[in-house]
């Protein structure tokens, strides 16, 4: 409470003020303590449980409210081994009910709000519930049950009390809006259990809300997994990780496959022009990607391959010149006795290159590969410029619409970077080996 007046006096008190001599201070402070003050700074720090309207949607977008008419305090029934009441409110934007709770008594029990509602449509056609509610700020957490024709629904998550802003909790049963790839602002209720028991009436449908205390250490956990809960639930994150995953293991096996013959032939064969082909090749390296982006896009458009994945996998089957300008470097230092002895042996040269060079080129390999797993991982322009079908997203263009639907929210937006971010440090903590010696080719001993 003192330190709420301080800084509303921080606040207001001119400069002036809080430079002068004390006594002066304390006269200009004094003036500005009123009880209308006083009485804000108790709102702004005391924290309401707050229940508003509970309005219910169908599928044929006919949408009631079911507290028109009501007070809100007898709207829902309280019940549960902690005491509870609700004390109806009245502002001038909207009436409320806050909920005066106290789990002191009972540090392991809980509070049900239990409600039958009467819906104006058969409840099958019923498509969606909301609660508009503001929470205390307590962390306490927040399962949601709902019976419908005879089924009891659960939430697919409990919501924590962590915040004291009014906000709406939407009750949707699991359906292709969950397949879908929409912002998932909603909790899927899915079926638990069914019989006579729960609530079967055709025009019925029973919500109940069931808050339970949450110690200290479950709210500091709470908080810590909010961001990311919220990225891996409100959008399809294991959809968007499978299609990058993908797009890296096909880009991986083609740069590895096409890179490493064409710089066998390069390094290894003798054929008229290798030296003028080598040195065009190298030459493509010195074209910036943005001058080709136009004209790989009309060859991609013309072959129907817009808004799939192939634009985004195919190209790797037809090498890389510094992929191939690194494993032609590291095969011209292997020695050519090898080769020579293997030939020998009853090789061609495609024997030679599976079963001799291969095997030698493994450090300088799994080098192209995390070039190529860092640079498809974190790959935004190509999918942005070749795909619209956000079904095929892959991670980095789906955190980067996800970032634009849900208006700046920047820390699931964070939680979803750090979350694709760990993949890539933990890939290079484990192969770093083979990335040094790729990088310095180190070529054979001996």
């Amino acid at each position: 409470m003192v330190r709420g007046v301080y800084r509303r006096l921080r606040q207001i008190l001119p400069q002036s003020a809080w430079t002068a001599a004390p006594p002066e201070r304390i006269a200009a402070a004094r003036e500005r303590v009123t009880p209308e003050l006083l009485a804000d700074t108790v709102a702004r720090a005391y924290r309401h449980l707050s229940f508003a309207a509970v309005r219910v949607r169908s599928f044929d977008l006919e949408e009631v409210d079911m507290t028109e008419g009501e007070p809100l305090s007898s709207f829902w029934s309280v019940a549960g081994d902690s005491p509870a009441r609700f004390v109806e409110r009245t502002d001038e934007s909207a009436r409320y009910a806050d909920l005066v709770y106290d789990f002191r008594h009972a540090p392991e029990g809980e509070i049900r709000l239990t409600r039958t509602i009467e819906l104006p449509f058969r409840a099958d056609r019923l498509y969606r519930v909301q609660l508009f509610l503001r929470p205390d700020d307590s962390w306490h957490t927040v399962e949601f049950l709902m019976e419908k024709n005879g089924r009891l629904l659960r939430g697919a998550r409990p919501e924590h009390l962590g915040n004291f802003q009014w906000a709406t909790v939407t009750l949707q049963e699991y359906g292709p809006d969950d397949e879908s790839n929409k912002i998932r602002l909603w909790i899927p209720m899915h079926e638990r259990d069914a019989g006579p028991q729960y609530e079967s009436h055709p025009d019925r449908v029973k919500v109940t809300l069931v808050m339970r205390r949450n110690s200290q250490p479950g709210a500091w956990w709470a908080k810590i997994q909010r961001n990311y809960r919220g990225a891996l639930d409100y959008i399809p994150f294991w959809r968007y990780t499978a299609t990058s995953v993908f797009l890296v293991l096909l880009n991986i096996l083609g740069n590895v496959f096409s890179c490493s013959l064409v710089a066998y032939a390069f390094a290894r064969l003798q054929w008229p022009g290798r030296n003028l082909s080598f040195g065009v090749m190298l030459a493509t390296m010195m074209i910036p990607p943005q001058v080709t982006m136009i004209p790989y896009f009309l060859i991609v458009k013309h072959l129907g391959w817009y808004n799939t994945l192939k634009p985004l996998w195919v190209v790797s089957f037809f090498g890389n010149a510094f992929n191939i300008f690194l494993l032609r470097q590291f095969m011209k230092g292997i020695p050519r006795d090898l080769e020579d002895a293997a030939r020998m042996d009853g090789c061609n040269f495609l024997q030679i290159y599976w079963y001799v060079i291969m095997p030698l080129i493994k450090p300088t390999l799994a080098c192209i590969a995390i070039f190529t797993f860092m640079g498809v991982w974190n790959d935004f322009m190509g999918p942005l410029v070749y795909l619209a079908d956000q079904r095929l997203y892959p991670l980095s263009l789906g955190l980067y619409a996800f970032n634009v639907q849900a208006g700046a929210n920047y820390g699931m937006m964070m939680a979803g970077s750090l979350l694709m971010t760990l993949p890539v440090v933990v890939i290079f903590f484990f192969a770093q080996k083979y990335f040094i010696q790729g990088v310095t080719l180190t070529g054979m001993k001996g």
